[in-house]
């Protein structure tokens, strides 16, 4: 066997599932399951976002050592789905080269979305949350156009600019600008909830889970590399966002919104736009109807105990634990990485509102609001976070077997 070439391939595949969003415990685990399964020794495996390095024994004796830089990385949840399949085919099998390399490279040629279905997963997803949030038909026609724009500035400008700061501070500055200049000329009632809403499409809630994982699993620096690259997105979005409001803070004059949407209306809504996600991310069949399941008992999880327990922090802790636990049942049902499913079903949690608000209450002086908000920003994802991590440490130390 060409046991050069079928450690070249392990990487090749490790750099496919970082490139689609694989977390680097998952990158890690695989190569270390594809190694033991082909009989390598001593395997050392580095694995942070931008690079592989690995060093192995092959079974005749002779020491090897390559690296993978990985360039760039997107999300798509069908591409890390067969790769996932892919690597559980290869322990099993042990294929040759010839036969690992074609399914390989199958996977990597496959043909992108189109880009109509693409723009309606954008569309869907930030019309769903703005009715979500409280926005009424009106203002959901202008969520719809607003996410239009968010989806071609994302197309247009990210293959040109990695930073997601900077990325994320241009598209919401031109959305913003463009929101207050349409509820300006009367085409929209509640500018706020749009903003919310649309903004939705920018929040990695990826990065912040796969870092969390991470540091879960001892992968301290890419942890942290992931939580750098999802706080720094999301002070991209909240300086977009403020510095619109600053320069015409005339125009966008509100009060905080006291609209308590319809609670089926918000399972629906949310239900709806986790579908616009899905498309989006790329997942296909079934499993965009998993994905809106779930969605709709995390949200229906958070009513309820909030409703029993009125907090929402305790509200916020249970749903994250409901959604992970959730994602970790769907992912063996499916055979499927849990990071599809929670990824989308947690969206319903994320905070926009209280983002959105503790810029309005910065940008404004308004320091009571900027401090209530603020503290329920920090608490909301806090809950998120201890919530996912009480499944992640369930999922460690009773369910996985050690290998």
């Amino acid at each position: 066997m060409d046991y050069e070439s079928i450690f070249g391939l392990f990487l090749d595949l490790g750099r496919e599932l970082i490139r689609c969003g694989g977390e680097t415990h998952r990158v890690e685990d695989t190569l270390y399951r594809l190694a033991a399964a082909y009989r390598f020794t001593d395997c050392n495996i580095w694995v942070v976002p931008s690079e592989i390095q690995a060093t192995m024994t092959d079974p005749a004796g002779v020491t090897r050592t390559q690296i993978r830089h990985v360039r760039s990385s997107s999300v798509n949840f069908y591409v890390l789905d067969r790769l996932n399949s892919l690597s559980r085919w290869a322990c099993a099998q042990l294929p040759g080269r010839e036969d690992f390399a074609a399914r390989l490279a199958e996977i990597r040629a496959v043909a992108p979305l189109r880009p109509w279905l693409l723009y309606l997963g954008g569309v869907l997803g930030g019309w769903g949350f703005a009715l979500f949030f409280g926005c009424d038909l009106l203002d959901s026609l202008v969520a719809a156009l607003a996410s239009l724009l968010i989806f071609f500035m994302v197309r247009r400008l990210s293959p040109r600019e990695g930073n997601p700061l900077i990325l994320n501070f241009v598209v919401s500055f031109v959305t913003e600008l463009f929101i207050l200049l349409v509820c300006r000329f009367g085409f929209g009632d509640h500018m706020e909830t749009i903003t919310i809403g649309v903004v939705m499409l920018l929040v990695s809630g990826l990065g912040a889970f796969n870092g969390l994982r991470d540091l879960v699993h001892l992968d301290t620096l890419s942890g942290l590399i992931n939580l750098a690259a999802s706080f720094t997105g999301a002070i991209g979005i909240a300086l977009g966002i403020a510095l619109p409001l600053l320069i015409f803070r005339d125009w966008g004059a509100v009060a905080v919104s006291a609209q308590s949407p319809d609670p089926w209306i918000q399972l629906l809504s949310g239900a709806a736009a986790c579908v616009g996600f899905s498309i989006w991310f790329r997942v296909r069949g079934w499993k965009i109807a998993w994905c809106a399941f779930g969605a709709f008992l995390s949200w229906g999880a958070y009513l309820l105990a909030y409703r029993l327990y009125p907090s929402a922090f305790g509200a916020t802790l249970l749903a994250s634990f409901l959604c992970g636990l959730y994602g970790q049942i769907m992912a063996r049902i499916n055979k499927s990485p849990a990071t599809i499913f929670t990824t989308i079903c947690i969206l319903p949690l994320v905070p926009g509102s209280s983002l959105y608000y503790t810029m309005y209450g910065l940008v404004t002086r308004n320091s009571a609001l900027s401090y209530e908000k603020g503290v329920e920003l920090g608490m909301t994802c806090f809950g998120i976070v201890l919530g996912f991590m009480v499944v992640e440490v369930a999922n460690r130390f009773l369910w996985r077997r050690p290998h």
